[in-house]
């Protein structure tokens, strides 16, 4: 598996940018109760620098210290695997589990809200046959510069189901760093999806593996960039087992002086029979000092009955088809909206929690519109009809 120690890797990789002073959180309590009055919904799990507000049956929530030990078996938690989950691990102060029991239904949405730096682990386990959905909307009280650090790791066991739908909205001169890995037993399946929108560095590496027979995972990842905003965007999957498939599409737009790079990569494991693999990579450059790099990578270990595909491709809006909209009575300004618009609707119609669709549907339409993050605004799918089922 590549990583920054790989020489191609290591060309293409942001060190983390951490702001040099951090806010002190004084204004998180009443800014989480106007996001949830301007929302109209209440988050199930609030975490900010004071602390961790929990309502959900299904979640528990422990101090480092407190934690039990059975917590930190695995090397996700021991900070040994990898670099990132290493730097998170020995500032982590809180410890978020969830455990979702036999044939258990859990819904459960979560705000992570602050103004100063706050690591911190979300521990995910889904017995058999379980459902689960699990919102996270990051995002920032005022304008104080902070950077966050969330590890997440999920089990799913057999023929269990988890949808993971996670929103970068955190405001200017903030920082994200973070990791997250994933385990999917037999017949089970995972559809995770990724938006950033916010921040003005973002580096994130997730790994996830189809390690039971007929297992699945569907990852999508939207990158909506503008101003001077950085992306470092590093996501694996694996064919581990016969008849499984894992897919990867990645997507940015951007605009201003933002840079993005995607590094996708996949691999299919030996005597992975039957097993399907893509990796699809694409952006939009809205301007001529946006950049993206879309480096996806492949390597097949078995190819006996596998199907594995890898694209790549990054392009300005279509001059041709600009032109058509604007011979309809379309002026410049919308007809790029429309254009950015059915873009990112291919990224966000996998998710099925409406709200979470809703909500990313908003920030990225305002984001392409005017360019700014960070802020919230009005709800409104009407930009994009082709995310509603």
């Amino acid at each position: 598996m590549p990583d920054e120690s790989n020489e191609l890797y290591k060309r293409n990789s942001i060190k983390p940018d951490y702001p040099d002073e951090l806010g002190n959180g004084d204004s998180v309590e009443g800014a989480v109760t106007d996001i949830e009055n301007s929302l109209e919904s209440r988050f199930d799990v609030v975490v900010t620098n004071n602390g961790i507000r929990n309502g959900n049956r299904f979640v528990k929530t422990y101090s480092i210290e407190d934690a039990p030990d059975e917590l930190f078996s695995d090397k996700i938690t021991d900070g040994s695997e990898d670099r990132i989950s290493a730097y998170i691990n020995s500032g982590s102060r809180h410890i978020i589990r969830i455990m979702v029991p036999d044939n258990a239904d859990a819904r459960i949405s979560m705000m992570v809200i602050n103004s100063a730096h706050m690591p911190f682990q979300v521990l995910v386990e889904c017995k058999a046959r379980s459902r689960l959905s699990l919102f996270e909307y990051y995002c920032s009280a005022a304008s104080d510069k902070h950077y966050v650090s969330p590890l997440h790791e999920f089990v799913l066991g057999n023929d269990s189901t988890a949808e993971f739908s996670m929103i970068n909205n955190k405001a200017e001169g903030s920082s994200m760093v973070g990791f997250s890995k994933a385990y999917v037993s037999q017949g089970a399946c995972l559809n995770a999806n990724h938006i950033y929108d916010g921040s003005s560095f973002t580096k994130m590496k997730s790994e996830f593996s189809a390690l039971g027979e007929k297992s699945r995972i569907d990852a999508r990842e939207i990158v909506v960039g503008s101003a001077d905003q950085k992306f470092d965007i590093n996501t694996f999957i694996f064919n581990e087992k016969p008849n499984t498939y894992a897919r990867l599409e990645s997507g940015a737009v951007l605009d201003g002086r933002a840079f993005c790079m995607l590094k996708g990569y996949a691999k299919v494991a030996k005597l992975a029979k039957g097993a399907t693999s893509r990796v699809e990579e694409h952006g939009i450059l809205m301007s001529e000092s946006a950049h993206i790099d879309a480096l996806p990578d492949m390597a097949i270990d078995y190819s006996d009955g596998v199907s594995a595909t890898h694209a790549a491709a990054t392009a300005p809006i279509d001059k041709d088809a600009l032109f058509y909209m604007m011979s309809r009575g379309i002026d410049s300004k919308e007809s790029r909206k429309l254009f950015v618009s059915a873009f990112i609707s291919k990224y966000l119609s996998g998710i099925n929690n409406p709200f979470a669709r809703e909500l990313a549907t908003s920030l990225l339409v305002a984001k392409a519109d005017n360019g700014t993050f960070g802020e919230l605004p009005e709800i409104s799918m009407k930009d994009i009809w082709s995310a509603n089922r």
